[in-house]
Order: structure tokens, then sequence, then C-alpha cells
């Protein structure tokens, strides 16, 4: 079960790694656990829980992806 786990844990640390730039990363420090989410991550977090605030509303929507473009130019150092 051990081995089983190792090599998930193993999995999983590769695979956050190598994913694209505004993902969540995942590492182990002193045997816990850590996950850290970058910026851009979290910018496309709360772009996502804007719109589904939103409820269909076109406006709010067009005001949601104001706000990611504004939030990805100041913090991810790109362009939207």
């Amino acid at each position: 079960m051990k081995l089983l786990t190792a090599f998930y844990i193993l999995v999983l640390t590769i695979s956050a790694s190598s994913a694209e730039p505004n993902a969540t990363s995942i590492e182990i420090k002193n045997g816990k656990f850590r996950v850290a989410q970058s910026y851009c991550a979290m910018c496309a977090d709360k772009a996502s829980a804007c719109r589904v605030a939103c409820n269909g509303s076109g406006t709010c929507i067009q005001v949601c992806n104001d706000a990611l473009r504004d939030c990805i130019e100041e913090n991810c150092r790109r362009r939207y």
C-alpha cells in the first residue's frame, strides 16, 4: 500500500510540475503536502466564480471577462 501511495504521489508531482503556469503546484516539504496556487490560477478561479454568480446575465459576464483580463495583465505579465 505504501508503494502504491508513493507511486501516486510521484505521478501527481510530475504532472503538476509539467502543467501550465496558471495551474496549482503541489510539493512535499517536511513530510507534509503544500499546495501553492499562482496568481494566474487565482485570476481564473475568481473569473469562474464571478461567471457562476452572474446566472447567465450577459452584461455581468462581460464585467467578469474584463476583470479577468485586468487581473491577468497585472499579475501574470502577459496580455489576455
